[in-house]
């Protein structure tokens, strides 16, 4: 009953939200210049849905009562729907890595800041429980499925010809949602448009899987594209949101280990650099950005959910999350390879995001050219998912072009 109860609220809540949001553009206008009415109405209710949890979010003196296991099975329940790959750009095949398989030297981890420890027992754990899986997708352009084209080839993740690039894309989400599913739609359109591969990595989710187990898993699949005949230097990272500081932080982590100082290419939609960030943008763009969080210092704040459930705000911790392997804005980028970012000027990262760049133009004062950033004007956070915002077929063609010219 008392679900029954709370469904009704939310779609109560939901309607109220979306008349509000309707008689205000009508009497108001847009927000913003570029929103129709459409995303004004997708962007009120998400802001909304999203703002609601935090009123339930617990101090910091509660920390020991909270249930991660709950707030796990709240995020399933609540978690980023299934999108489609369009089926004029492509399609995919689910598959997966065997752990075992992959050969992970830890002691290539010694001097790798917060995430030392934590990748040596994974690592650990792996070898002694055995059989532990790590999901992906492979979607394939349709410039490689037309007639006569060997289809199963272009499913199978090993390389059609030395020169080939591929991409190794990890989703966002805030490191708790998401999987390749959610982000069908997006790597299909980018995979149709740059001609490339996509393996789409199903890595594992905070807080019952906290940090590094989402390096972990993308360490692992890079590894794996090496193993079935890729180069690094034939590899391009990418990814949105919490998936371009996972995307940054791995590419960290392959320069440390020594296996990749460097890949194709990056690029990063609406990364999240930085995860102890203070910049003006977030209070500047709060009431554009559909994302809402409580501060670090709550317990349930997002970035602490991801690296550190359960242990208590201090200086160190904050100390420990600025590392570059956690906070990749904070790292060195000498060398760095081609590099697209793409942001809206209304997102409430958009202050950090330009804080990577600037650091990307710092350290490669004579490769400019190399490293470019996007900021759409009235966008938000991965506006790239709203295909209602003209700005967001501009980014993909733009992106999908950036690609196909590494």
């Amino acid at each position: 009953m008392s679900d029954i109860l709370s469904k009704t609220m939310f779609i109560a809540g939901v309607v109220a939200s979306a008349a509000r949001s309707t008689a205000s553009y009508y009497i108001r206008g847009p927000r913003c210049a570029k929103w129709p009415l459409l995303f004004q109405i997708r962007r009120d209710v998400m802001h909304r849905t999203i703002a609601s949890n935090l009123k339930r979010s617990p101090v910091e003196a509660d920390i020991e009562q909270i249930d991660f296991e709950l707030i796990a099975k709240h995020n399933q329940k609540w978690d980023l729907p299934a999108t489609k790959v369009p089926p004029d750009m492509g399609a995919y095949r689910s598959a997966s890595i065997r752990v075992a398989d992959i050969d992970v030297d830890p002691d290539l981890f010694a001097g790798a800041g917060p995430a030392e420890s934590g990748l040596r027992a994974l690592v650990a754990r792996d070898r002694v429980e055995g059989g532990r899986e790590v999901p992906y997708e492979l979607t394939a352009p349709i410039s490689m499925l037309g007639e006569g084209s060997d289809v199963e080839r272009a499913f199978t993740c090993a390389p059609i010809d030395a020169s080939e690039n591929i991409v190794l894309y990890v989703h966002g989400g805030a490191y708790r949602y998401g999987s390749p599913a959610s982000h069908r739609g997006l790597t299909g359109r980018l995979s149709g448009l740059s001609g490339l591969r996509f393996v789409s990595v199903d890595y594992r989710l905070a807080p019952l899987h906290p940090y590094p187990s989402q390096l972990h898993d993308a360490y692992v699949a890079f590894l794996f594209l090496l193993r079935q005949g890729f180069k690094a230097q034939n590899i391009v990272l990418a990814g949105d949101s919490a998936g371009g500081n996972l995307a940054l932080a791995l590419l960290l982590l392959l320069r440390h280990t020594g296996i990749a100082h460097t890949v194709c290419g990056l690029v990063l939609l609406s990364p999240w650099t930085d995860l102890v960030s203070s910049r003006s943008s977030v209070e500047r763009n709060a009431k554009y950005d559909y994302l809402a969080g409580p501060p670090l210092s709550s317990p349930l704040a997002p970035a602490r959910l991801f690296y550190a459930p359960g242990r208590r705000y201090s200086q160190e911790l904050v100390e420990e999350m600025s590392h570059p392997l956690v906070s990749p804005v904070n790292g060195s980028f000498e060398g760095f390879p081609p590099t697209l970012i793409q942001a809206g000027d209304r997102e409430l990262l958009v202050d950090d995001i330009a804080q990577l760049h600037e650091n990307l133009l710092r350290d490669n004062p004579d490769r400019g050219n190399s490293y470019i950033y996007e900021c759409y004007a009235d966008m938000v956070h991965v506006f790239h998912q709203f295909m209602e915002l003209s700005d967001a077929a501009v980014a993909f063609a733009s992106a999908g072009k950036f690609i196909k010219g590494l």
